[in-house]
């Protein structure tokens, strides 16, 4: 089974397909902006437990922000986003016993969502991405806030769980078939 997620220091979205490419889970861990990432990092352990009831073989993670990117990406938050990040990390390297892939997340979209065109008037990448996913995930049982009946941001996060996890498969999928090929 492959275990994918998308790492910030406010949300991890994670997602768990299984060895025929099926999710089987779609989820996410919120954190209070108020504790520390060592707290946060507590909350992660206590809120993932469960994972370790499916066999996971493969991680795959998005990798974390590596340059300056508009007004959210200064060179502390960068800092805090990778440490965390490497935390995290770790932390299912040992759990698992297997070592994460990182894919940047435009290469994850152009992979694992070729037909996607993202338009630039209208919504937001992060919502055009996740109207791909639900024609994909039709199943899927999105969150939306009580009171104002609007999609939660946390819906974002496990989608770029997803899309991280099904450019992993594609990735597989692209290697078996050269290793296929060289053997005839």
């Amino acid at each position: 089974m492959l275990l994918s997620l998308d790492i910030s220091t406010s949300c991890v979205g994670l997602s768990v397909f299984n060895e025929n490419g099926n999710l089987i889970e779609l989820n996410y861990v919120k954190f209070n902006s108020k504790n520390n990432i060592f707290e946060k990092f507590k909350v992660f352990q206590k809120k993932t437990e469960y994972l370790t009831k499916f066999p996971i073989h493969k991680l795959a993670i998005e990798k974390p922000l590596d340059k300056f990117q508009g007004k959210f990406s200064s060179a502390h938050t960068i800092a805090i986003l990778n440490f965390f990040n490497g935390m995290l990390s770790g932390y299912l390297t040992t759990m698992f016993e297997i070592e994460p892939i990182y894919y940047n997340v435009k290469v994850a979209r152009t992979t694992a969502l070729p037909n996607l065109k993202i338009k630039r008037n209208g919504a937001s990448t992060k919502h055009q991405v996740w109207e791909e996913v639900v024609k994909l995930e039709p199943q899927i049982n999105w969150k939306y806030g009580t009171r104002t009946r609007k999609l939660v941001e946390e819906n974002y996060d496990m989608v770029d769980a997803y899309v991280v996890g099904k450019c992993h498969l594609k990735m597989l999928e692209i290697q078996k078939k050269k290793l296929d090929l060289e053997k005839t």
